[in-house]
């Protein structure tokens, strides 16, 4: 696989983010698809996550349901810089998405894939919590 089929695949990864509002019940089929672009044992890094900051598929999709409390709409998810060396993926991102309580969620990220067999199989997701907690979760 060359370095262009690989930024695809992350490319259309990060895009399916763009689907909907995480959470809705609406949404199943866009977060089907997301999960589906990962391997069964993608090793799922994120900042801020529970415990040791490692999730399965399925313990990330329930840490999507309460986010339709909250999500005025989609998350627009834009690379501003990428690094592809053999298997990995880096990529430096900003995103975009209305809140429910009116503010704006703008958050920024470093993220890193690794492809294999055409599906990622470890993402590591660094973004800037605080900013999570004070614009989500914050009365």
């Amino acid at each position: 696989m060359d370095d262009v089929q690989k930024r695809a695949i992350v490319e259309h990864f990060l895009g399916l983010y763009a689907k909907g509002r995480w959470g809705a019940a609406d949404n199943t089929e866009a977060l089907e698809e997301l999960l589906n672009c990962l391997t069964d044992d993608v090793e799922w890094w994120m900042s801020g996550a529970p415990g040791d900051g490692y999730v399965t598929k399925e313990q990330f999709r329930a840490m999507l349901k309460p986010l339709d409390s909250v999500t005025g709409g989609p998350l627009v998810i834009t690379p501003t810089a990428w690094t592809i060396q053999g298997a990995r993926v880096a990529v430096e991102a900003y995103s975009t998405m209305k809140l429910k309580n009116r503010r704006d969620y703008r958050n920024h990220y470093h993220f890193l894939f690794e492809i294999s067999g055409g599906k990622i199989s470890t993402y590591h997701e660094h973004h800037d919590t605080a900013h999570v907690n004070s614009t989500m979760w914050a009365g």
